[in-house]
């Protein structure tokens, strides 16, 4: 039996650490009793060469809260956020891939596709939340349903068609703004 360690951060990649990153200090929404800050803007504690100013009394979110490259040995080095454009997270629903660049981009690359494709033929949920207008919240797709086909035809360029169309359609609807 794992025994966790006090800080609860034995079931991450032993090593691997943040360095220059600060995608989830940037898109992530930090609601805590002591610290709030909007999703989509840069925390004001972040420093210019990367990481945090109040890092050893940072709010308790930020200390639990580790996206899925920390802990998914699988993901090479080129998965960190800030190289890949993708911030990964994981919850009680699987897989959620959220661009930080350009989402056709990063989500339609061959590396990105066989990570998608791969969970998708799993039957590992995946969803994608991809931005909509500035100032307004992301809009989430499951992309295990509407990539199965595609996926089964184990043809990049049909998957890539499918994730474009996926993206058009997400970036299209209109969600509440973040201030809500």
């Amino acid at each position: 039996m794992k025994i966790l360690s006090e800080n609860n951060e034995s079931h991450l990649v032993p090593n691997r650490e943040c360095g220059q990153c600060t995608a989830c200090c940037v898109v992530l929404l930090i609601d805590d009793k002591n610290f709030k800050k909007p999703a989509d803007q840069r925390c004001v504690n972040i420093m210019k060469t990367g990481g945090c100013k109040i890092y050893n009394k940072r709010p308790s979110v930020c200390q639990e809260w580790h996206c899925a490259w920390r802990f998914m040995a699988q993901l090479d080095e080129n998965w960190r956020p800030d190289r890949s454009g993708i911030l990964l997270r994981s919850d009680e629903n699987g897989i959620i891939f959220q661009p930080i660049q350009d989402p056709k981009k990063v989500l339609t690359n061959e590396r990105t596709i066989e990570l998608i494709g791969g969970g998708v033929a799993q039957g590992i949920p995946m969803s994608m939340s991809i931005p909509t207008k500035k100032g307004f919240r992301s809009y989430s797709v499951s992309l295990n349903e509407p990539l199965e086909i595609a996926v089964q035809s184990r043809n990049l360029f049909t998957i890539q068609e499918k994730m474009v169309e996926l993206i058009e359609f997400a970036s299209a609807q209109n969600t509440s703004s973040i201030a809500d």
